[in-house]
């Protein structure tokens, strides 16, 4: 009986213990905040408010996808994680537009670099190619997925729509 006894304890502590830590443990999430700026002419770049990426995997992903180009659906944008100061810090993604619904576009994964680890990053974007001309740009992106970069591929993949 004493055994039983000191068994139920010890289950009852390691579940108590393993419910504590679980609440204290944080886990990048696979979250859409929402963009919308306008891309500068002749490539100068345009970019978000920080967010804190707080992984210290390079291979654990952010996102983006461009649901909308005021340039047109199917036209290329160019994205990438820089940090407040200018300091690119992860590889460059040319994103192409979705027809402008919520659902449309297709989502980029891609690596961040030792420098995005654990530090505050920002989504920042240029037109792909050297133009006079500006547009306005809508869409998603997540400065951690918690996906990890499948061996695979070297620095992204793409997935269907709307996954």
């Amino acid at each position: 009986m004493k055994k039983r006894k000191g068994r139920v304890i010890a289950l009852g502590t390691i579940l108590a213990c393993s419910i504590g830590l679980g609440t204290l443990s944080v886990e990048a999430g696979n979250e859409n905040s929402v963009y919308s700026f306008k891309i500068k002419k002749e490539q100068d770049n345009e970019y978000t408010r920080t967010k804190y990426r707080q992984t210290t995997t390079e291979r654990n992903t952010w996102k983006v996808r461009m649901y909308h180009s005021q340039e047109g659906t199917n036209t290329y944008t160019t994205y990438w994680l820089e940090k407040s100061n200018g300091t690119n810090v992860s590889p460059s993604a040319k994103v192409k537009a979705g027809s402008g619904g919520l659902n449309s576009g297709r989502n980029h994964y891609v690596k961040g670099n030792a420098g995005a680890n654990a530090t505050e990053v920002r989504l920042t974007a240029e037109n792909n190619n050297y133009s006079s001309n500006t547009y306005s740009v809508d869409g998603y992106w997540d400065e951690e997925t918690g996906r990890i970069l499948p061996g695979q591929y070297k620095e992204s993949y793409t997935t269907e729509y709307n996954k």
